[in-house]
């Protein structure tokens, strides 16, 4: 049996990941005119394994499979060192081919994933044929960073419908993390059950998507198995309906928030604005002539021109006057501006203190909705106001709110006489 070069360099996994990044392979001579080279293009993805033959006096560079930097080799696809090195060995015999570039030459899930999130900010794509925006595309990408750490790691061809469907269920059992501390996690509580299935579902239909783009793009082989499109998502039960106030209960929530948490709560109730776009809105965004607010959603990427109520035009005025065009519209009480979760805790102790159960700052956004539904009675509208992008959530959310629009409807129905 032919001895194995050794070379401290690239022989075991935990000296390769100590390698810098560089376009040029390692190189480690196997005989005379024989070599082995490895080269990882990032430290996410795994490197690939090459050989290199001087052949008529010119050195010839093939790819020989994936290093096994951090799934395990399954010789095949995936190779330790000493199984690079004989595959090395059989392509420069003639008893083997070189791995083509959608085989082995570091094609991960995560790689498709990454080129995918890029081109869909730039080409429209997906159910709506838009692009993605930055918001949804970072919500996105720190999703699959949670979830996809190992499957991501795996070259395309290395997967299949069952790994898929393994992966996939295996999120919906796993507990939810919050800012990277494991949550409590009852599976036979039915909404607990129910928030992990549509998890699952949600980060499956990214990879399903990533993958198919990346057909159609090229990046793997026409020949190659459509697997994904077997594994189907979870049947889940419909959201449950978002908590909405009365206004009393408005009132009850505004007076025992602190000041600061007051003028957010109230430009919410105003405007029918999310969270992170309060956070995101200046001074300059108010246009006191118009009587609206320039509102760029984050989630959608859509920009709304709000308009206001007197009142709600009333408010802007107050918090806005004399202040500089680029300032943040609201504040903390130290002139910060406020930043992701930081509403989470004073929000929980204003309702706590106003005794309302089940009440979080998105309970804001579907009130409004709510109350301009009843002042309104047109769905399709509160749907632009909220800048949703399909009626179907609207409709889902505050349908409810209309029975009477279908009783009104099937009492219009003619007698058929069958009673008489």
């Amino acid at each position: 049996m032919a001895r194995t070069p050794r070379d401290a360099r690239i022989e075991t996994r935990k000296a390769r990941l100590k390698l810098q990044e560089r376009h040029d392979p390692h190189w480690r001579q196997v005989v005379p005119g024989l070599f082995i080279g490895y080269r990882r293009a990032n430290a996410r993805s795994n490197g690939v394994w090459y050989s290199r033959k001087l052949e008529a006096g010119r050195y010839r560079k093939k790819r020989v499979g994936q290093a096994d930097d951090h799934i395990d080799a399954d010789g095949k696809v995936t190779l330790t060192y000493t199984q690079a090195v004989d595959r090395v060995r059989e392509v420069a015999a003639g008893k083997s081919v070189s791995a083509p570039r959608h085989y082995g030459d570091g094609v991960v899930l995560n790689d498709v994933i990454d080129a995918y999130l890029s081109a869909r900010q730039t080409i429209p794509g997906g159910r709506q044929n838009r692009v993605m925006s930055e918001g949804n595309a970072k919500l996105t990408r720190q999703s699959w960073d949670r979830y996809g750490a190992t499957i991501g790691q795996m070259p395309v061809t290395a997967i299949d419908t069952k790994t898929l469907q393994t992966w996939h269920a295996g999120i919906a059992k796993a507990p939810p993390t919050k800012r990277g501390k494991v949550m409590s996690f009852n599976p036979r509580e039915p909404q607990q059950l129910r928030g992990r299935k549509a998890t699952a579902n949600r980060v499956l239909t990214t990879v399903k998507a990533a993958l198919r783009w990346a057909q159609v793009e090229g990046l793997l082989s026409d020949a190659h198995p459509d697997y994904w499109a077997r594994v189907k998502p979870f049947a889940i039960d419909e959201d449950p309906l978002p908590r909405m106030l009365e206004p009393d209960e408005v009132s009850r929530l505004l007076k025992s928030a602190a000041p600061e948490l007051r003028e957010l709560l109230t430009g919410a109730m105003m405007t029918g604005a999310r969270y992170g776009d309060l956070c995101a809105l200046k001074v300059g965004d108010f246009n006191v002539e118009g009587g609206v607010v320039r509102i760029q959603q984050g989630k959608t990427g859509k920009l709304l021109w709000q308009p206001l109520t007197p009142e709600g035009k009333k408010f802007f005025e107050r918090i806005s006057v004399g202040r500089e065009q680029n300032e943040p519209m609201f504040r903390r009480e130290d002139g910060r501006p406020w930043r992701k979760s930081e509403a989470a805790r004073p929000m929980h102790e204003a309702a706590q203190t106003s005794k309302l159960q089940g009440v979080t700052f998105k309970a804001m956004r579907s009130t409004y909705g709510k109350l301009l539904l009843l002042a309104t009675r047109d769905i399709e509208l509160v749907a632009k106001a909220l800048g949703h992008s399909d009626s179907r959530i609207t409709r889902r959310h505050y349908a409810h709110l209309l029975p009477s629009e279908v009783a009104r409807g099937i009492a219009k129905l003619p007698a058929l006489g069958i009673d008489e």
